[in-house]
């Protein structure tokens, strides 16, 4: 009977194992907890070129870049110091 008792006591803890260890079902429809979030939301994966401001070198995305002619700059002020 203390045999019985030890396996079945063994085999719950197996079982919850395995459903601790076994990643969520991919068919949630959730998006995963684990996934880079951006101010619009989760990312697509695809990147954006970067560019270099002419006036203070930081490097911006090419999106949020001012544009003067063939330069570029990071803010409307450093675009009317050139």
């Amino acid at each position: 009977m203390r045999l019985l008792f030890w396996l079945g006591l063994a085999l719950l803890v197996i079982l919850a194992l395995k459903k601790k260890i076994q990643p969520p079902a991919a068919s949630s429809g959730h998006a995963e907890p684990d996934a880079p979030q951006g101010p619009q939301g989760p990312q697509q994966g695809t990147a954006e070129s970067m560019v270099c401001c002419a006036h203070c070198q930081i490097y911006l995305p090419a999106s949020e870049a001012v544009r003067r002619g063939e330069q570029v700059y990071c803010s409307k002020e450093h675009a009317e110091l050139a």
